[in-house]
């Protein structure tokens, strides 16, 4: 990214102020606004005119749909959607209610969880999240999650638009406040970088939770959880994994995934019986 500066002429008497708090302002406002320009390119992508087409057909599938075997072939007709790098909250919400009526809940959990980073509000998407989850014990909240409250109200998007608004106000406040030399404008703008430094944070720990981190989901009912990665280490666990158990991937060995279950408890797992994202 390419900065540009802008030239300043002062009276001489004025010389002293130039290191004064204004013009650090104005550098920290610089960068909460490149900085906010290039996570803008993490929000995803909207559909084009042949995923609209591809989606409309989805949805026909699904109205029309007599069996299993027809849902199942809609959640593929969303799954091409988002291969082709949409990321769409109405996308995954509609796949998993294609996957709830083909009867495989542990897909229909796993495409619910990634519908709710871009619909966290939705009652509708709630309410059909829980249904699918009965009696499956939930992740823990981080420590993170508890401080920063709003994580989970917000959706990817939001965020990222809050981010852009907060640190163009400060951009405009600090800019305005260098050039007109008011202490009040600069002080200002200062304030202004708290909610700024607090959603580069909130964006940041989303980055880490859903990039940097492998959530799965248990697909096949009875899955033994093992002390190591062959059919020939003992159970971990008393007893099997039910399909829609939830975990994160821990360590990958060949075809075996180590997971850490929300109880607390880890264990190797064939990756054939997880869907992961």
């Amino acid at each position: 990214m390419r900065v540009w500066t802008i030239p300043i002429h002062r009276d001489p008497r004025s010389a002293t102020r130039a290191a004064q708090p204004a013009a650090h302002v104005c550098r920290a406002v610089y960068l909460a606004w490149g900085a906010w320009l290039c996570l803008l390119t993490g929000c995803g992508s909207s559909l084009d005119g042949r995923n609209a087409h591809v989606f409309q057909q989805a949805q026909q599938t699904f109205d029309q749909a007599r069996s299993h075997e027809d849902f199942l072939r809609a959640a593929a007709m969303y799954q091409e959607i988002i291969d082709g790098g949409v990321a769409s909250g109405a996308v995954w919400y509609n796949q998993g209610n294609a996957f709830m009526q083909a009867g495989q809940r542990g897909r229909a959990i796993a495409a619910y969880r990634q519908a709710q980073r871009y619909r966290p509000r939705d009652p509708y998407l709630e309410a059909n999240l829980r249904f699918a989850l009965r009696n499956s014990t939930l992740p823990r909240r981080s420590l993170m999650e508890y401080v920063l409250f709003w994580q989970n109200w917000l959706s990817l998007p939001e965020k990222y638009w809050l981010l852009g608004l907060a640190a163009g106000v400060a951009f405009v406040l600090g800019l305005i406040g260098l050039l007109s030399e008011r202490r009040q404008l600069s002080r200002l703008a200062l304030a202004t970088l708290v909610p700024v430094l607090l959603l580069v944070l909130s964006v940041g720990y989303d980055a880490y939770r859903y990039r940097e981190r492998t959530h799965g989901v248990v697909v096949q009912p009875e899955t033994v959880a093992r002390k190591g990665d062959a059919v020939s280490y003992e159970p971990a666990l008393t007893g099997p994994l039910e399909e829609g158990t939830e975990f994160h991937v821990v360590e990958r060995r060949g075809d075996w995934l180590l997971v850490h279950l929300p109880g607390g408890q880890e264990g190797w797992i064939e990756q054939h019986a997880a869907v992961l994202y």
